[in-house]
């Protein structure tokens, strides 16, 4: 029994080496044997087997002479073969798919594929120029601009749109070019971001996540930090500006960068070319204290010690002469706004100079108001009509430690005066630090209207006994 499947198993590898050597040659310019396809040749025509160790055919281009057809199933050149073997055999609006012998319909314009053949006779399977990344698809081929449909732009001698092709994730990245108005940008499809004061797309066609990658014109992961960029594009030398990765512009010096740029250093060390700052802009894009010196090199703009606005000074100062002054002349204290200045002050935009109130007519103490009323423990009644109000000026133990003309008020612990106070009806009559309108409803058993009330603890101190 075991002598009989001996003989059987035999039996049948001997018709297996049989098959083997019966099958057809390959073509005589490669080797009846192989272990890999460099030993084949020409790739594009044949590869190895390495079941059968033989060099075998991947299409007719491969085969001619009196065998010009490849036997997909066998990898051998034959000379006749099922099925198609060009376009001819095929109806209309058809190729023939050689490797399969299947006629099938041509891929229309525009759509995706993977090689010339299946895009029928004058067209060809190509990428984009300007969207590399986003596939191969089907274009007629052209001489000229003149030999395409509109839109359709004549390049490398195929007729291409202005974007890509299908349901890519082609899109137009940001130019981040400096600018401070949308003139400067030079493209109707950018207009200038006022907070970067970079152009940028008006249309962002990438969903939430994704920004336009600048280099590859693909929809890619949004980065937040330059530490994004590694695992986005694979590799170092890539910033996040905009949440896309730009690849950063090696120098040495400013003159190697593009107008608006500069040569500036890195975390790592290197250098690249960058927006250093821009030139007018409000804010200043320079850190306080310095300015955006466009007179060194007015190409390449530059961050430097001074200022050339109010806006490069902190705002307890003032650009003056190219440096951040705090005083000058008869002013005591520059300012860009109201805070700066001391309490009962104001800073009009007309002088950038801290102005003092005049207490004698904003809040005069007395006055009119006459003699603070009591009910024997201090200013504790108002006199609405008249617009007087109770302010604490100080606090204190006792009547005897109050300054003249206050009066003690054991419950508050505090010393008061009676002030006169400034009609208004919104916080802008009420111009100096320290001051706000309030309805006269918040005091008890007030009517209606608002007055310029000393807010703030200081505020009722300068109101009641002058400027401190």
């Amino acid at each position: 029994m075991l002598r009989r499947q001996a003989w059987a198993a035999l039996a049948v590898m001997a018709a297996l080496a049989a098959c083997k050597n019966s099958a057809p040659a390959p073509a005589a310019a490669v080797p009846d044997s192989c272990s890999s396809n460099t030993e084949c040749g020409d790739s594009t025509h044949f590869r190895c087997d390495t079941q059968l160790r033989r060099c075998v055919c991947i299409s007719d281009s491969a085969c001619g002479g009196s065998t010009p057809f490849c036997n997909a199933f066998t990898g051998q050149c034959v000379t006749e073969i099922a099925g198609c073997k060009s376009n001819a055999d095929c109806g209309g609006g058809q190729y023939c798919d050689t490797a399969l012998r299947t006629c099938k319909p041509i891929t229309g314009f525009c759509k995706a594929c993977v090689s010339d053949a299946e895009c029928g006779t004058g067209s060809s399977c190509l990428a984009h120029p300007d969207f590399p990344e986003a596939g191969k698809f089907c274009v007629p081929a052209c001489d000229a601009n003149s030999q395409c449909a509109s839109p359709l732009a004549c390049r490398g001698g195929s007729c291409f749109p202005s974007t890509a092709c299908g349901n890519s994730n082609a899109c137009a990245p940001d130019s981040l070019k400096p600018c401070t108005a949308d003139a400067d940008c030079g493209d109707a499809a950018q207009l200038c971001d006022q907070t970067l004061k970079a152009c940028v797309q008006r249309d962002h066609t990438c969903g939430a996540g994704f920004s336009c990658d600048p280099q590859s014109k693909v929809c890619r992961s949004a980065c937040s930090a330059d530490s994004d960029c590694v695992a986005i594009e694979h590799t170092n030398g890539y910033q996040c500006r905009a949440n896309a990765c730009f690849r950063l512009d090696v120098c040495t010096q400013d003159s190697d960068c593009n107008n608006g740029q500069a040569c500036l250093s890195n975390p790592d060390g290197s250098k690249s070319c960058a927006v250093a700052c821009v030139p007018g802009a409000t804010p200043s894009s320079c850190p306080l204290g310095q300015g955006c010196d466009a007179t060194t090199s007015p190409q390449h703009p530059r961050c430097a010690a001074g200022c050339t606005q109010n806006s490069d000074c902190p705002l307890n100062t003032i650009c003056a002469g190219g440096v951040c002054a705090p005083s000058g002349g008869s002013c005591a204290q520059y300012c860009q706004t109201t805070q700066v200045c001391k309490i009962g002050a104001n800073c009009p935009s007309t002088s950038d100079c801290c102005i003092d109130a005049n207490f004698g007519v904003l809040c005069p103490p007395g006055g009119s108001c006459g003699t603070c009323p009591t009910n024997g423990s201090g200013c504790t009644l108002s006199q609405c009509a008249s617009n007087c109000f109770p302010v604490d000026v100080v606090h204190a133990s006792s009547q005897a430690n109050c300054p003249a003309n206050t009066y003690y008020n054991s419950k508050s612990g505090t010393c008061q005066v009676e002030v006169h106070l400034t009609a208004c009806s919104q916080d802008s009559d009420c111009p100096y630090k320290g001051f706000k309108c309030i309805s006269k409803a918040t005091f008890p058993s007030c009517g209606s209207g608002s007055v310029c009330f000393p807010e703030e603890p200081a505020a009722q101190t300068a109101c009641g006994l002058g400027h401190p």
